[in-house]
């Protein structure tokens, strides 16, 4: 049975006891029914599995029924539903004035459903819990002394880590400055490292001792040298691409002849409209041989925003070009977040409360292109951060609304074929999350030293 159906009666029920109850009259007026039908919500909806959730629920009175001033509620009911719609054991207690308390230890992560329901005098509250894999303890792999943030970072494979523009070999080694550090254009593949400074492009090598080795550079077109940032870029070891908001720029390394300047291609014939935190207008994606460029539009009938991916391949002058046959793809939502492989899209949709987020899961596919696994609606609960994304790729941050509490990402599970939440590791609070990615999670410690926290993550299980 639906979660609809099984609440309907249930709902019916409750308000039927509390209009009953808490009105004079035989009938009860149509202004004695609270005006929010489902209440108000708890400030923490957010919680991790195996643990006992302790939740306070207020009453929402209506003023428009004739009640005795200084009245309050005298009882309370709760019943709870896990993701199966299965009922869950809780106790509820009034607490004093217009709250009440409801515990409650769920077994399984997903959306819990909640139903309070106050007498003679209140309303009916009913919300979503959402219920996450506990994450906070993973311990760190790094921790890096003297670095705030970080937009950037990644690891080579001998084990240097690079930060923005800096680069941190470990314990008894100097910093090495490799790039700029605001609004960092870095990319890390295996033991290379790729960087944008000064109007160049440069290409690092980490030997494994000793600090980096620049083994090449190239400029970087002089229209755009006094521009802030590329507004996304892809790199393999011997190829770095730099993309504007029209233009794609192309790099290729070899050992004859050192770093090159291939040919540039136009992606587009002007700038689109902007998405993410600093107004980034196209993402980066790569399956094979086929380079996915993923933009901003909005809908010409409905004025939605929506999302365009368009696929480019190499043609026989190593231009990149529309792929011949191969239509652009429509996505739902807006661009959010992207990471090995997948892109993050956000659609928003308003309720009764205001606004809430969908979130859209992309697997970036050879055979059918971009295709969508999984959907998760955060509810009214729930906020997602919109991401600064030219820094590179960044997973969805997903917090109670008021940003209270832990923070969490979604991750997807294959096995119940569903996106759910996991919380992330770190002091505990959404304030020391700075950024995710698919390989590490990294927060800015709290007590006032500016140390960077370096925790290991994966995006699947």
């Amino acid at each position: 049975m639906s979660r609809g159906a099984r609440t309907g009666p249930l709902l019916a029920a409750m308000l039927a006891l509390v209009v009953g109850a808490g009105c004079p009259g035989d009938v009860p007026p149509e202004s004695c029914i609270s005006g929010d039908p489902i209440g108000p919500i708890p400030p923490l909806v957010l919680v991790p599995v195996g643990e006992e959730a302790s939740l306070r629920v207020t009453a929402n009175p209506n003023m428009n029924c004739a009640l005795d001033e200084g009245s309050f509620p005298e009882s309370v009911t709760a019943e709870v539903q896990d993701p199966d719609n299965l009922p869950v054991q809780a106790t509820v207690e009034l607490t004093s004035g217009w709250g009440a308390t409801l515990r409650f230890t769920p077994t399984m992560t997903g959306r819990y459903h909640v139903i309070v329901a106050f007498a003679p005098v209140g309303s009916l509250s009913q919300f979503d819990v959402y219920v996450a894999e506990d994450e906070r303890q993973r311990p760190s792999v790094a921790r890096l002394s003297g670095v705030p943030q970080c937009q950037h970072l990644d690891r080579t494979s001998s084990g240097t880590w690079v930060c923005d523009g800096r680069a941190h070999r470990g314990s008894g080694f100097p910093e090495q400055t490799v790039g700029r550090d605001h609004r960092p254009s870095t990319a890390v593949v295996g033991n290379v490292v790729w960087t944008m400074v000064e109007g160049q492009v440069r290409r690092f090598v980490d030997t494994g001792e000793g600090p980096l080795v620049r083994a090449g550079s190239a400029l970087y077109p002089t229209s755009m040298a006094t521009d802030v940032s590329p507004h996304t870029r892809l790199a393999t070891e011997t190829e770095y691409l730099v993309l504007d908001a029209t233009t794609l720029y192309r790099y290729t390394f070899t050992e004859e002849l050192g770093l090159s300047v291939a040919r540039t291609s136009k992606w587009t014939e002007q700038p689109g409209l902007a998405f993410g935190s600093d107004s980034t207008q196209v993402i980066a994606m790569r399956v094979g041989p086929t380079l996915w460029l993923v933009s901003r539009f909005q809908a010409p009938v409905t004025f939605l925003a929506r999302t365009r991916a368009c696929p480019f391949q190499l043609d026989a002058q190593d231009h990149y070009v529309p792929v011949s046959g191969q239509p652009c793809q429509v996505l739902a939502g807006e661009p959010l977040g992207h990471g090995d492989g997948v892109l993050w899209t956000r659609e928003v949709t308003s309720t009764p409360r205001g606004f809430t987020s969908i979130l859209h899961r992309h697997l970036v596919t050879a055979e059918r292109g971009l295709v969508e696994e999984g959907v998760l609606a955060l509810g009214d609960g729930l906020s997602v951060s919109v991401p600064e994304l030219r820094a590179g790729p960044a997973l969805p941050v997903i917090t109670s609304f008021g940003s209270t509490g832990p923070a969490a990402t979604p991750r997807w599970d294959a096995e119940r074929n569903a996106l759910l939440l996991v919380l992330l590791p770190g002091p505990g609070t959404n304030t020391g999350i700075t950024r995710v990615s698919d390989h590490f999670t990294w927060t800015v410690n709290l007590d006032g030293l500016t140390d960077l926290r370096i925790h290991p993550w994966t995006s699947s299980p």
